[in-house]
């Protein structure tokens, strides 16, 4: 493939990335030896886009820089995100024997195939990691009520290329990516896009998923609802009032990640109606559980600490170290 170096620098990468959208980005740099173990992020928060777009260029040529693919009111969480503006996969091609040796526009190469072969668009942005490679699907930005759509699309996309080394726990919507223009501590490399689609140059977000999930949501619908037909056909007239109920929420696509994403808004939404900015003592525990039995299905079990520090510094006014004895 030709090289196509447009987003060359890290303001660049970051306009790349969020030129619409509200909430904040995030940029982070991994520091290691920090204490205690897991806090050896350091993170700012900028406000989107000029604070953002001021602050990039300072980053470039540091080491282990990483930005976030999407946006969030605060601390970066997927409890706390403010807009979804992109898909993302993260190969870590150099843990497989085969590939290791492989430059990292071979295994482009190799992604591409896979990806057509499961009929998944092809990415609009692809970034050399210094070991790895990541690739991104750029769309509109939309709300966090897309997340569980936009979650399935993730675990098709994972699906499809975890045989090039893709990374099972960058798939969260909280998910950060390293920085072009910084450098990789590890390789002593440094972080390039290799490769941009000159197409589509922003994917409208309900096109995105129509095109990577395996049934569009028409054709989802239609068939749910020829299911509920054939078996109204064969229930008396109770029966069927209660299958003509469950269309009505089968139309609905409730997964997993709904149901989550909804028990979480409900618990959030709780606390606003009750005009708390945190929560009241002897309440504190039993509801960060229940947003945390939430969150466990919108993130993998490694972000999962991440996020409860975030709920109990904001929630309940635990200090870091709080929350990790809880």
């Amino acid at each position: 493939m030709i090289r196509e170096a447009l987003v060359d620098s890290p303001l660049n990468h970051g306009k790349y990335l969020h030129s619409a959208g509200k909430g904040h980005g995030d940029v982070a740099q991994k520091i290691p030896g920090l204490s205690p173990p897991g806090s050896s992020w350091q993170q700012h928060s900028y406000e989107m886009q000029e604070e953002l777009y001021e602050a990039l260029p300072a980053y470039g040529g540091l080491y282990d820089i990483y930005i976030s693919q999407n946006t969030f009111y605060g601390h970066r969480a997927v409890s706390r995100l403010a807009r979804l503006s992109a898909m993302y996969s993260d190969l870590d091609f150099y843990r497989i024997p085969r590939l290791a040796e492989i430059h990292p526009r071979g295994v482009l190469e190799l992604a591409m195939e896979d990806l057509e072969r499961a009929k998944i668009p092809r990415p609009s942005l692809a970034v050399t990691t210094g070991r790895g490679l990541a690739l991104v699907w750029r769309h509109d930005p939309v709300p966090r009520a897309a997340l569980p759509k936009w979650s399935l699309c993730q675990d098709h996309i994972f699906g499809a290329l975890k045989g090039l080394g893709a990374d099972p726990s960058a798939t969260d919507g909280a998910r950060v990516l390293r920085l072009v223009g910084s450098r990789n501590s590890k390789s002593a490399t440094t972080v390039e896009a290799i490769w941009q689609d000159r197409g589509e140059v922003i994917w409208g977000s309900s096109d995105l998923v129509d095109e990577i999930l395996p049934l569009s949501r028409e054709q989802l619908e239609e068939r749910r609802a020829q299911r509920l037909e054939q078996r109204e056909k064969l229930a008396s007239s109770k029966d069927a009032r209660r299958a003509s109920e469950g269309r009505e929420d089968a139309q609905k696509r409730f997964t997993q990640y709904s149901l989550a994403l909804g028990r979480l808004s409900d618990l959030q939404l709780l606390l606003k109606l009750r005009g708390l900015n945190k929560l009241p003592p002897g309440q504190r525990d039993s509801w960060i559980f229940a947003a945390a039995t939430s969150l466990a299905y919108l993130v993998g079990a490694e972000a999962l600490e991440r996020e409860l520090i975030v709920l109990g510094t904001e929630n309940a006014g635990w200090s870091e170290a709080e929350t990790r004895s809880r």
